[in-house]
């Protein structure tokens, strides 16, 4: 399943009940985070209702939750990315200045003949 806009309980619950029960054995743990959309008592049934149980991390624990690290090193490599094409783009524009002013002396050397 995608989704194309922000996670709530509604879509959280189809994504349990299409995709994640159906990957379950029963005596596994679900481990969560404490987002809202995680708490509704229909996510707990139907993970229950496969002999499963869940277990929510504790509140601002981010050391102890993938997706955050996951997170951080995404933003810390797209940030590296922009960084790196903002250079280049400035490289390019001093080259092309460079060029520019190499023409320009050229064409003032051909004018003076």
């Amino acid at each position: 399943m995608i989704f194309n806009d922000a996670c709530n309980t509604r879509l959280f619950e189809a994504w349990v009940q299409q995709v994640l029960i159906n990957e379950l054995k029963p005596s596994q743990f679900v481990v969560i985070d404490n987002a809202a959309f995680h708490k509704s008592k229909k996510t707990k049934e139907l993970i229950e209702s496969v002999g499963c149980k869940v277990i929510f991390l504790p509140p601002y624990s981010p050391d102890l939750n993938p997706i955050e690290k996951f997170s951080a090193n995404m933003k810390r490599w797209i940030k590296h990315q922009i960084t790196q094409f903002a250079n280049s783009i400035i490289s390019f524009f001093y080259a092309q200045t460079n060029d520019y002013n190499t023409f320009l002396l050229h064409l003032q050397l051909i004018l003076q003949f």
